[in-house]
């Protein structure tokens, strides 16, 4: 009889085990976006474009109490494009390498910053002929983790600065989501 109410107080703890969000470890996640590169000079600003741009991250985190850190990299897609006749200039990728801290609300929420080295590819054609290039910048996030057992959901916004890209300023904004899984 002791082994029966054993196990039937072991399985009424899984529920309550199951609900809180571990933070600690790998982390793998889908990414989904809308952003916006854009050019300034002057004081003025011009867009490139905005699109939808789609990707994953990949990230380690430590947890010491309530704060949790790592390191993570990402790499994202765009169909940005801004073409004029035959000619265009869309972005191909955008690829970041950094680091987040974030502060645990309650048991299963999660407000991060991140901040890293951040790398732009645009491609630019006309008739036929095309060419790319890249330029680095930083870039800075904040963001709300929710978790779900092993996974989770989440909402961010993103700003990354380029630095003069032959004499122009070139910034990107983006707000993403998506879900991952830990490990």
């Amino acid at each position: 009889m002791k082994k029966i109410w054993g196990i039937a107080a072991a399985i009424a703890c899984v529920p309550g085990v199951a609900a809180a969000q571990d933070f600690d470890g790998a982390r793998i996640e889908a990414r989904i976006g809308y952003e916006t590169p854009t050019v300034s000079e002057d004081n003025d600003v011009y867009k490139i474009g905005s699109a939808l741009s789609y990707g994953g991250e990949i990230g380690f985190d430590f947890k010491a109490n309530k704060v949790v850190v790592g390191p993570y990299a990402n790499y994202e897609f765009s169909s940005v494009e801004l073409c004029d006749g035959g000619d265009c200039l869309g972005e191909k990728g955008n690829l970041s390498v950094g680091g987040r801290i974030g502060v645990i609300v309650g048991q299963r929420g999660l407000i991060y910053a991140k901040a890293g080295y951040a790398s732009i590819e645009f491609e630019a054609s006309s008739g036929g002929a095309s060419v790319s290039e890249s330029k680095s910048g930083i870039q800075g996030s904040l963001g709300f983790e929710f978790g779900l057992g092993k996974f989770y959901g989440f909402v961010e916004g993103s700003y990354a600065d380029y630095g003069k890209f032959y004499d122009i300023n070139l910034q990107r904004r983006q707000v993403a989501g998506g879900v991952g899984i830990r490990f």
